[in-house]
């Protein structure tokens, strides 16, 4: 009798042995790669392509390219990846559960091209994927992926506002909206102008004013400079420029001057009430945002 309860019990932990993850880890940029477990960690199981490594989390399942990325770090970054999405989740209080974010997928690979071969980040809300070139860009894009896929969203915003919102939060989040002190996520770094006299004078401008070099503010600066000696309603609102600079600047100054995050996160939800809940329209709270932010850098 106790032969026969080893032998079952033997026979049952070999069976167990074969369980594994029943996720569909099929990279769509490489469909004929086969999958194998290569590691086990705790509730984290680290599978891998030929080109990819993959982890599989309640939020989201991430491909970390082998170019990129080394095999002992891929748990320890998810980690943090999952303890970033939850600070950002956290902090803009919009109506996103995890319903939301089944089938959503991020890539991180430093040779993603978009559909006009350029070298940059992006997210596709509408298919749930997300593109990231580096780490540091994963805050921006993943605001994205929230904004535009929660419960509260009546209307889809302008990129002044979608842009805007991402931006503010991506340079602000390592200073008052991260909970921790990360390893792998860092702050995003200076994009300098390329121009090297206006480069010189954004540096003063930030010297001058006693503020840190930092993204934000080298980007404020920049703004604000232009704001002084240019007409910012004769910017396109359809360049880079309007989208991301003028609306971080935009975005900072309805949050922390007209009112507070909830009040913004609302009109973004159903931007329709712009002139309802603020008493002006997108063009002149522009201006006026940009007035505000030129005047912290000159005092005259």
């Amino acid at each position: 009798m106790i032969k026969r309860i080893i032998s079952f019990l033997f026979t049952l932990l070999i069976v167990c042995g074969f369980v594994s993850c029943n996720q569909d880890t099929t990279n769509t940029d490489e469909s004929t790669d086969t999958t194998t477990n290569i590691e086990e960690a705790e509730s984290t199981p680290l599978e891998q392509t030929d080109s990819d490594y993959i982890v599989c989390t309640d939020w989201m399942k991430f491909y970390f390219s082998k170019k990129d990325f080394e095999e002992s770090d891929i748990v320890d970054i998810v980690t943090e990846a999952e303890s970033v999405m939850a600070d950002v989740r956290n902090y803009l209080k919009v109506n996103y559960i995890l319903e939301e974010a089944e089938e959503i997928v991020c890539y991180f690979d430093s040779t993603y091209r978009n559909k006009d071969g350029q070298k940059r980040s992006w997210c596709s809300w509408d298919e749930k994927e997300m593109y990231c070139i580096s780490l540091d860009d994963f805050v921006h894009e993943y605001v994205h992926m929230i904004s535009e896929n929660n419960e509260d969203l009546v209307y889809h915003p302008s990129k002044l506002f979608s842009e805007g919102l991402a931006q503010y939060v991506s340079l602000n989040f390592y200073d008052g909206i991260a909970t921790k002190q990360y390893t792998f996520f860092k702050e995003e770094s200076v994009s300098k102008n390329s121009n090297a006299s206006e480069h010189q004078m954004i540096c003063d401008l930030l010297s001058d004013n006693g503020l840190a070099y930092n993204a934000e503010n080298y980007n404020k600066a920049f703004v604000a400079i232009l704001d002084k000696n240019y007409d910012v309603t004769k910017i396109d609102v359809n360049s880079d420029f309007y989208k991301y600079n003028i609306g971080q600047i935009f975005v900072d100054y309805c949050i922390n001057q007209l009112g507070g995050l909830e009040k913004f996160v609302s009109v973004y939800c159903d931007s329709v009430t712009i002139a309802d809940v603020y008493g002006k329209s997108v063009d002149d709270l522009v201006i006026e945002a940009c007035a505000y932010n030129t005047s912290t850098f000159y005092k005259d």
